[in-house]
């Protein structure tokens, strides 16, 4: 029998108990976000002194900015779900505490800064620079023309990025990724007993890939929708216009597919337009699934990670896959996973 656990680190508090919790992260978005829902009031219980008043207002115990931990799992294997910043308290019947992941330290950061040429690990290095984030390893060496940022955070720079150059932007923890594909490891955060949210947490590649059986371990799988690459015909055009007001064009796909247009004005490498335009291809075109299953917190899986997928009556459909995006929920009805399954790895 598996009994549902959670830990939540907030600042120098830990408390294994909570109303509901609800996750979300995505690779398609660099916003994690986090809602923990606990009693407006509650008994603090102290080591080592006697306490001045045991009962006490939830709310007043937390304030914006304080780190956050959300370790959830059966028993004492115990996942982080989500690490983070508190970004707002509700305090009313019960205490809700609205939560965002590392780009909230970019939300705080004002950028100033123009560059005729710039190159993008360069220009995130900027960005990030006084802040916990880090750098994956994987960002791709692209230089940037005419980059000049005004009045903008860096979360803003992060979504022109995405915008105007259609690059991947999402953060794995604290580990921001930015390029035209995806993070090959996964990394995991380990767990630890008797640790504050404020103590740093170690990482390990994801070793082994979630198992999900159609009809065992998903709840419901009626959203899930298998597509077929030859089943869509699409051509991606990524056009740059350069000083000379020449066009420079990379294609993608089907010649005679429907036809995809995007605009990238702020690099002119052709190599890199050609990159540009495959990355959209393949948000539409491509061999998998789209849509969302519901399974248990168990098997742990986060964006990023490949699934093994099998299905007795479909066999066809049984391969290996990556998640795009999940939503978690934990509280007294019992723990949740949303999975959205997207491309066939």
């Amino acid at each position: 029998m598996f009994t549902l656990k959670c830990e939540i680190r907030i600042g120098s508090y830990t408390f294994y108990s909570v109303k509901e919790v609800k996750i979300k992260r995505s690779l398609h978005s660099f916003v994690d976000t986090a809602t923990i829902t606990i009693p407006a009031s509650a008994v603090l219980q102290y080591a080592g002194k006697l306490p001045t008043k045991s009962v006490v207002s939830s709310a007043d115990q937390f304030t914006e900015g304080n780190k956050v931990q959300i370790w959830l799992g059966y028993d004492e294997d115990r996942q982080l779900e989500f690490e983070g910043f508190i970004k707002r308290i509700n305090a009313a019947s019960s205490c809700v505490i609205e939560c965002e992941g590392y780009s909230w330290q970019l939300r705080q950061k004002g950028v100033l800064d123009s560059n005729k040429e710039i190159g993008l690990k360069k220009l995130l290095s900027k960005i990030t620079a006084g802040t916990d984030i880090l750098l994956s390893n994987e960002i791709p060496d692209l230089n940037l023309n005419q980059a000049y940022f005004s009045g903008m955070s860096g979360a803003d720079i992060l979504d022109w990025l995405k915008k105007h150059l259609y690059l991947n932007v999402y953060f794995e923890g604290k580990l921001l990724y930015v390029g035209f594909d995806h993070m090959e490891s996964p990394q995991a955060g380990v767990y630890a007993r008797d640790k504050k949210a404020t103590d740093a947490v170690s990482y390990q590649k994801v070793k082994n890939d979630a198992g999900y059986q159609i009809g065992y371990n998903v709840i419901k799988d009626d959203e899930l929708k298998f597509r077929k690459a030859s089943d869509a015909h699409v051509l991606v055009k990524a056009i740059y216009i350069d000083k000379k007001n020449q066009p420079h064009t990379a294609e993608a796909g089907d010649k005679n597919g429907a036809e995809t247009t995007i605009h990238i004005s702020h690099f002119e490498d052709d190599s890199a337009l050609k990159k540009a335009a495959e990355n959209k291809l393949k948000t539409l075109k491509y061999d998998g699934y789209e849509g969302k299953l519901i399974a248990f917190l168990q098997p742990f899986a986060f964006p990023g990670c490949k699934v093994e997928i099998s299905d007795k009556k479909y066999p066809i459909r049984n391969g290996t896959y990556r998640i795009e995006s999940t939503e978690v929920t934990f509280g007294a009805s019992g723990g949740r996973r949303i999975a959205e399954i997207g491309l066939k790895m």
